[in-house]
């Protein structure tokens, strides 16, 4: 992964939910070769400059009229970004955007390059500017759990509207009505007390059919899309409290974890830190 130096080059970032946002600016040119992006989604959203840009077979010049989306699994990345460059760095995790695309109801295509000059496009890189300027503002209401969380969703959804199409599928293969309205359910209050039978009987369907459903387009058992839900909420709100107020047991018993050891295992698991560390930081 051959890069020329950047020692002058400047970067902060920040987490909303599953989207880190990242403000970078280079002091030196930067090319970066690497056979894949990574596990989540990116995106760049250029502030000043410009960049060439090759991923997905498709060569550009990566502006802020026109953005790529990077895949993940699509294969090699090369980028090449001059000094002076400035932009947001965007990721966005991948389970969260397949949640996201189950929603709007069904499969859809992710372009390799979203115009971002008008449109949704440019409706979700002014989203985002503005996002950015109120994290970097010390006493910003994105620090409350319930501000963000909601602004959260806004952004993915608005992320998949913007770099997708619509594609006519069967019936048979659509992810079906029940698993959107359960995923509503679910999302709506993840510390209600539900079992597969009630969130089956919401849904106008039996547990079985609820069950092979979620397996089916999701991966996953509805019970376990609940327990990944407050896994998540769990961590916004770690990411968000005061170290000298909460602890990782009151945020872990608040979220429905009563065995604290599960909790930090799953927590590191999936976001790649001890939930104290998150605490912490």
């Amino acid at each position: 992964m051959p890069q020329d130096d950047v020692t002058t080059s400047t970067y902060r970032s920040a987490e909303v939910g599953p989207i880190a946002i990242g403000e970078v600016w280079m002091g030196g040119e930067l090319r970066l070769d690497c056979d894949d992006v990574g596990t989540g989604f990116f995106i760049h959203l250029p502030i000043a400059g410009r960049f060439e840009s090759r991923h997905r077979g498709v060569d550009m010049m990566v502006n802020n009229m026109s953005t790529a989306v990077y895949l993940p699994g699509g294969g090699p990345f090369h980028g090449r970004w001059p000094a002076g460059y400035r932009a947001l760095c965007v990721r966005v995790d991948l389970s969260a955007v397949e949640r996201a695309v189950a929603r709007l109801g069904g499969r859809r295509r992710f372009d390799p390059v979203m115009n971002t000059r008008d449109g949704y496009g440019r409706s979700w890189a002014n989203l985002l500017l503005s996002v950015n300027r109120q994290l970097a503002a010390g006493d910003s209401l994105l620090s409350q759990p319930l501000v963000a969380a909601p602004l959260a969703d806004s952004m993915l959804n608005g992320f998949v509207l913007a770099a997708t199409q619509s594609q006519e599928v069967p019936l048979a293969t659509a992810r079906p009505a029940s698993v959107r309205a359960a995923i509503d359910v679910i999302e709506s209050d993840p510390l209600a007390p539900l079992t597969l039978s009630e969130l089956a009987e919401r849904c106008g369907v039996g547990p079985r059919a609820l069950q092979k459903a979620f397996q089916q387009h999701l991966g996953m058992s509805p019970m376990e899309y609940v327990r990944d839900i407050r896994l998540r909420r769990a961590h916004e709100e770690l990411r968000a409290a005061d170290p000298y107020v909460e602890s990782v047991a009151s945020v872990a018993r608040r979220w429905g974890f009563a065995h604290l050891g599960r909790f930090a295992a799953a927590h590191e698991a999936k976001y790649g830190q001890k939930p104290l560390s998150t605490l912490r930081g």
